[in-house]
């Protein structure tokens, strides 16, 4: 008996203790970028999502972060049952209408329809609800990489671009200027505000909608972080598109929403918050070039063009830039290919 056979087998004996009914089929779902298994458990009208995962702190890092937002009213998925002995839990049948499949399907000619535009309002709306009222006592004990986003967190992503895309690539760069780039960028973004609940990858592929109204998945990575990142990378996802304009739009709509609760001083918030775009598609190239360029996965190479685009665009915008000479000079070999 193979380890998927035994998966599924202690997966459906969860479910008949918590439902109290024999599970008549359970379906494997596709396989994401992350070590989890998730399997589709259902007896006639009731299903459950089987997750099987063996890493134990990201496992009580979910678990405890969904019991804390299910507390303050987000819409994240319901735990029914958990074996954590065997790595196993399980939870709350979504659907399958993610956001981002829904946003690429409704486009047309490659717009954003208004019914898209109403719909990331909704999650803007919500995102701002978790990073404020559910952040506001949160208990981050439980994290299990960083509690908070600090500057292990920042050159980690900045070094995890350089190596999987810019040396991938072969760009020229002096190491010893980069590295002075790197510690003067995270320095400046250490100063950002960073006392809210940030999910860490708030992207639209971590987005359910359920009767269009959005619920949240993957968020065992959150910790204490700025405002900024979470909307950055929800408006910044390669592969969403969302057109400048409608960035502008939304980024107005955030703010507005998230004065109501927090003080903003406008200009700074818009200043910091292309620095953490920069950094959001700096990271993204990074993991495009670690899945595509040396995994050779064509998926991931369809989408470095995209994420591309972004970097142009935010090239005269992010004005820290000016004082990291070394990592312009990165960005404009790969923006003037």
């Amino acid at each position: 008996m193979n380890q998927d056979t035994d998966i599924a087998n202690e997966l459906c004996k969860l479910f008949e203790q918590w439902s109290e009914t024999v599970p008549e089929n359970i379906q494997q779902l596709p396989h994401s970028g992350s070590s989890r298994i998730y399997y589709r458990i259902k007896h006639k009208h009731i299903s459950a999502i089987g997750v099987y995962n063996k890493n134990l702190p990201e496992n009580i890092a979910f678990l405890n972060f969904t019991n804390q937002l299910l507390e303050s009213k987000i819409n994240v998925p319901i735990i029914y049952a958990e074996k954590l002995d065997d790595d196993l839990y399980l939870i709350q049948d979504l659907g399958d209408k993610q956001l981002l499949s829904w946003l690429i399907s409704d486009k047309i000619d490659n717009q954003f329809s208004d019914k898209a535009i109403d719909i990331y309002k909704k999650v803007i709306s919500e995102l701002v609800r978790i990073q404020i009222i559910a952040g506001r006592n949160f208990d981050y004990s439980k994290c299990y990489q960083h509690s908070v986003f600090n500057e292990a967190s920042i050159k980690f992503d900045l070094n995890y671009f350089k190596i999987n895309y810019a040396d991938a690539l072969n760009l020229k760069y002096d190491q010893n200027k980069l590295n002075s780039d790197f510690d003067l960028f995270a320095k400046y973004l250490l100063t950002a505000d960073n006392n809210y609940f940030m999910f860490r990858d708030f992207q639209a592929r971590n987005i359910i909608l359920v009767n269009d109204y959005p619920f949240f998945i993957d968020y065992q990575g959150g910790r204490k972080g700025p405002l900024q990142y979470d909307l950055v990378s929800l408006l910044f996802q390669a592969k969403a598109e969302v057109p400048s304009q409608i960035k502008n739009q939304l980024l107005e709509y955030y703010i507005n929403i998230a004065q109501l609760f927090v003080p903003i001083n406008k200009d700074e918030f818009i200043e910091y918050y292309f620095a953490f775009a920069l950094i959001r598609v700096l990271q993204t190239l990074g993991a495009y070039g670690l899945r595509g360029l040396i995994e050779k996965k064509n998926h991931f190479i369809e989408s470095i063009p995209l994420a591309i685009n972004n970097l142009v665009y935010l090239n005269d915008k992010v004005e820290i830039l000016n004082k990291l000479p070394e990592i312009r000079n990165i960005i404009d070999q790969i923006t003037h290919v």
